[in-house]
């Protein structure tokens, strides 16, 4: 009856990167990264959008990525930012690597031996493919409960959202002192060549007896680092930050640079030639 799907997001590096997305004009993004030199047999994926970063500074740099923090319901109270991807070196000067995003979206859940914190590497338990409301069709309303302990996705129990552009999760009944390290969020493809896991890049505490709707955004940070995926952060601490917004827009492509200032230029959007 129930399907609990465990989940690794941490991830290390060693190959140059290439990322992709599939845009629609009302649904934000799913990121997967790609090696430019691997010789393994990818998925397909059609009208994707596409970062390219391109490094113009004197070093070498990684890259993390972020997505914008979905608008919420008020029952979500507190929410945070998880990162959702990181890419290898970039080499200095003219290197360049690419994100890759596919828009699907996944509800996440899982518990943790703590309480939900800044830096704190979150592992989803279970997710649910999520479909958004958009105009008559409705969207994905699922149902979270305490099952042996941990924190699970009733698949007998899916229902529908009537909000366009968004997705619910409801909460089932249960002791929160006991569960209080419940939580659940937005997830995303894992941005790992090959592997299906799904990442989670927002997540809240899960509290009983709740709906919480969910309404991604297609606007996306990008900062140097190497911090591993699923960790919580606060991207206003990043002191350079580069936004890409896709919202509203047609174009497939969005082009960063990073300069010998250690700074961004402004964000070239284009379509794929």
């Amino acid at each position: 009856m129930y399907k609990a799907r465990s989940k690794v997001v941490s991830v290390e590096h060693t190959e140059a990167i290439t990322f992709s997305v599939s845009p629609q004009s009302y649904l934000p993004s799913t990121c997967s990264v790609i090696s430019i030199n691997s010789k393994t047999k990818l998925p397909i994926m059609s009208d994707n959008i596409t970062i390219i970063i391109k490094n113009k500074s004197d070093q070498v740099e990684q890259f993390m990525i972020f997505n914008d923090k979905p608008a919420y319901s008020k029952e979500v109270g507190e929410a945070w930012t998880n990162v959702w991807g990181t890419s290898p070196g970039i080499g200095a000067q003219h290197g360049s690597g690419r994100f890759g995003i596919q828009e699907t979206f996944y509800a996440v859940c899982g518990m943790e031996p703590k309480a939900l914190a800044k830096d704190l590497v979150v592992s989803t338990s279970d997710y649910e493919d999520v479909k958004l409301g958009v105009g008559e069709q409705k969207g994905t309303d699922c149902l979270l409960e305490i099952v042996d302990g941990g924190a699970v996705f009733n698949q007998s129990k899916v229902g529908t959202l009537d909000k366009n552009g968004s997705f619910g999760i409801r909460t089932d009944k249960y002791d929160l002192t006991k569960y209080k390290n419940a939580f659940c969020g937005l997830g995303m493809k894992s941005p790992v060549p090959n592997i299906e896991d799904v990442v989670p890049v927002s997540v809240w505490q899960a509290k009983p007896n709740q709906a919480y709707q969910i309404t991604p955004k297609r606007i996306y940070y990008i900062s140097t680092g190497d911090y591993k995926a699923g960790r919580i952060v606060n991207v206003a601490e990043f002191g350079k930050v580069c936004t890409i917004d896709f919202t509203g827009r047609k174009e497939t492509i969005a082009t960063v640079i990073y300069n010998n200032d250690l700074d961004y230029e402004k964000v070239e959007y284009s379509f794929d030639s």
